[in-house]
C-alpha cells in the first residue's frame, strides 16, 4: 500500500492525495469485484506485504470509468477531467478523441454561464465575487485549450 500511495502522490498529488485508509477498503472492494489482485510476500523478517496487480478485467473497467460521462458538479468536474486527461494514454486514438470532444463540450458550457453571469451584471457590486469569476473564466479557457491540443495529439499517436 505504500507503493501506492506514493504512486497516487507521484502521479496526481496535484489532484487528490488519499489516505491508507481510504486505499485499503478501495483496493478490498476492487480486488472482491476482480479488478485487481493480491498476492502476500513476507519480509525476511517474516511481516507480511501485499504486491496488487491489475486484471484484465480490471483494467476495461477503468477504460470504462475514463469513457464514462463526467460530472455535471463543476466542482466535480475539474479534479475529473484532470485524472482523465492523465490517463488518456490508456485509451485507444479513436476513444481519446470522442472523451475531449465530451470534456470540451461540458468545459465550454461551464465557460458559457460562467460569461452570461458576469455579463449580465449581477456581480457588479461584488468586486471580488466577479474576480473569482473571471478567473473562473480564465480556468474554463485554458482547460478548454489543453483538452484541444490533448484531443490534436490523440490523432498522431
Amino acid at each position: 500500500m505504500y507503493g501506492i500511495s506514493k504512486t497516487v502522490s507521484k502521479l496526481f498529488g496535484y489532484i487528490t492525495n488519499p489516505s491508507f485508509g481510504t486505499i485499503q477498503p478501495a483496493l478490498k472492494r476492487l480486488e472482491k469485484k476482480s479488478f485487481v489482485k493480491s498476492d502476500k510476500f513476507f519480509t525476511e523478517g517474516g511481516k507480511p506485504y501485499f504486491y496488487y496487480s491489475i486484471t484484465p478485467q480490471g483494467k476495461g473497467f477503468l477504460v470504462d470509468k475514463l469513457k464514462s460521462k463526467p460530472s455535471k458538479n463543476p466542482i466535480q468536474l475539474f479534479p475529473e477531467i484532470k485524472i482523465k486527461l492523465t490517463c488518456l494514454d490508456i485509451l485507444t486514438s479513436e476513444d481519446k478523441k470522442e472523451l475531449c470532444k465530451v470534456l470540451k463540450a461540458e468545459v465550454l458550457k461551464l465557460k458559457t454561464q460562467a460569461e452570461a453571469i458576469l455579463s449580465a451584471g449581477d456581480y457588479d457590486d461584488n468586486y471580488t465575487g466577479r474576480m473569482v469569476l473571471d478567473n473562473s473564466v480564465c480556468e474554463y479557457k485554458n482547460m478548454y485549450d489543453l483538452i484541444e491540443r490533448l484531443e490534436k495529439n490523440a490523432g498522431n499517436s
